[in-house]
């Protein structure tokens, strides 16, 4: 029943037995179930450009949060269904890529992303713990990156190189609350994250799931540049604050804005930066980069 019901609601649905995961790795959370459950759920393969006064974070925050959507959706599932039970989405110590690999419905590629033969990398993982022990869900997964090397040609970083590395990664530095090397500057691309991996991988060529209306693309995907500056922390989380590109705050989001101001060699915003310096709310991280690229526009011939 907890099977079929989860089957009904999301894309795919996989089972492991706890003691599966357990001869991987020792986790206590685990302790007092039976099954694991690996769900996923697809999101649509859209990408949106940054415009002159608006920009835009990591493709899978254009729609609502998924962790409030796959929670949500898990409780709907199972809300009829009398079992003791617990729903993770993310926020655990429990592998979530680990599991989904055992249940062979996708593989780990070489751009550290699971990979669906159906769904390509969009789309999102979450995890039901139950007291009762289910029958396990496994198929034998066939696909693989096999020679192809694409998206480690087109990370511009080198994080993919030799495995990955996360301190390389765009999308890791820049959701890390520090100044940023000018070299992490230049490279950065989005208000949080980094797509080139995914949006060059062969798997997801001619990939788009548009089912869930929740994660397709809302107008608040972009954020107007203006409310980075202006708006309070409580007024920005009001208007924003169901993405998830939120989760590091507003300041985050306008230094990795400020970085991108730089690339576009838009010096409309110098004054709103200059501001901020003089502002002792803004942490002394942020003014580091800040001053860094406001010197940098200043010089800066267009």
């Amino acid at each position: 029943m907890v099977y079929e019901r989860l089957k009904e609601a999301f894309d795919f649905v996989g089972t492991i037995d706890v003691d599966r995961y357990l001869n991987y790795k020792f986790d206590i959370n685990l302790m007092g179930y039976e099954s694991i459950f690996v769900v996923g759920l697809g999101y649509p393969n859209t990408y949106l450009k940054h415009e002159k006064d608006k920009l835009t974070a990591s493709m899978y925050t254009y729609g609502y949060d998924y962790h409030d959507v796959m929670r949500t959706m898990m409780h709907e599932a199972l809300k009829d269904v009398n079992i003791e039970y617990k729903a993770l989405v993310d926020n655990h110590t429990i592998n979530e890529r680990k599991c989904l690999e055992m249940t062979g419905l996708a593989f780990h590629g070489k751009n550290n992303l699971m990979i669906h033969k159906e769904l390509g990398s969009f789309f999102f993982i979450g995890l039901v713990l139950t007291k009762e022990k289910y029958p396990e869900v496994i198929e034998e997964n066939t696909l693989s990156c096999g020679d192809c090397t694409i998206c480690i040609k087109a990370c511009p970083v080198g994080a993919l190189t030799d495995g990955f590395d996360w301190g390389k990664c765009i999308s890791g530095y820049n959701q890390e609350k520090r100044s940023l090397t000018d070299y992490e500057i230049e490279k950065n691309t989005l208000l949080m994250g980094c797509d080139i991996c995914q949006r060059v991988c062969p798997f997801n060529k001619g990939v788009n799931s548009n089912r869930i209306e929740a994660f397709q693309a809302k107008p608040t995907a972009y954020v107007i540049i203006n409310d980075l500056f202006d708006l309070s922390n409580k007024a920005f989380m009001d208007k924003y604050g169901k993405h998830a590109y939120t989760w590091r705050g507003k300041t985050l989001l306008l230094r990795n804005a400020l970085t991108i101001l730089l690339k576009q060699k838009n010096k409309s915003y110098n004054d709103k930066i200059n501001q901020t310096l003089q502002d002792p709310k803004y942490p002394d991280w942020y003014k580091v980069d800040a001053q860094n690229i406001l010197k940098k526009l200043e010089n800066t011939e267009i």
